[in-house]
């Protein structure tokens, strides 16, 4: 979750015992992606369209896919969801990162952070199929990489789409790029993703909103693997 007075949640890599096989409702994977009303017409990005990132399109470095069940929503940017063999398990969707909503501290929570995490109870709730690709350690490839929590990091799948797709798209997060961007096609469609949402003042691009992500955006992006990705605020364009 984006705390105002400091970084997003680490996301470095843990150790696990969770058994990693393979998925054993794997056949009931619905592939259909569900519409979505994002308002008014779409202003021109002057960037393409978004791609519509389905689990068949996750790159290597990730466990098999999983047809979970969801459980309950801890906030924007985390739930639970009941694998087959690993029962009830949290799980923090990579690459977003929305503002706070059940922070420790009390005076690190906004309005919009709370807004934002009605609106993920009401997606997920909604949902029909969900699928977690989990990211896979890098010390043990078998094994799902947890944060600094002990919360798997993985990616969401509601219906067929890219939950993170969805939530970059609508505004109710940017492209979180602190511990690096995504591998292709992910990065691709996150980065077009929130150049729709700026284009169309969308949740956090919205004029007057309180938040100062020029000051994130100074923090997220910065050298090595965190200059993946323009940044919006120093006229760095989103598409050549």
């Amino acid at each position: 979750m984006l705390a105002l007075v400091g970084c997003g949640d680490s996301v470095n890599p843990g150790t696990s015992v969770l058994d990693a096989g393979p998925r054993a409702d794997a056949a009931t994977t619905i592939d259909v992606v569900s519409p979505i009303d994002r308002g008014p017409p779409t202003l021109d990005s002057g960037c393409p369209a978004p791609q519509t990132i389905t689990p068949a399109q996750v790159p290597s470095g990730f466990l098999a896919p999983s047809d979970v069940r969801y459980i309950r929503d801890i906030d924007g940017d985390t739930a639970i969801f009941s694998f087959a063999r690993q029962g009830e398990t949290t799980v923090r969707f990579e690459w977003v990162n929305t503002e706070e909503s059940h922070a420790p501290n009390s005076a690190d929570n906004t309005a919009f952070g709370v807004a934002t995490g009605a609106s993920v109870v009401r997606y997920l709730a909604a949902g029909r199929a969900f699928v977690v690709v989990r990211r896979a350690s890098p010390t043990a490839p078998t094994m799902p990489d947890l944060d600094n929590f002990g919360r798997t990091l993985g990616l969401v799948f509601v219906d067929g789409e890219l939950f993170q797709g969805r939530l970059v798209r609508e505004g109710l997060s940017a492209y979180y790029t602190d511990f690096g961007c995504a591998p292709e096609p992910i990065h691709s469609a996150l980065l077009l993703a929130e150049a729709e949402a700026r284009a169309n003042h969308r949740g956090i691009w919205a004029p007057g909103h309180p938040t100062n992500y020029a000051e994130v955006f100074s923090r997220w992006i910065t050298g090595g693997t965190r200059a993946c990705r323009p940044n919006p605020f120093r006229n760095q364009p989103y598409c050549r």
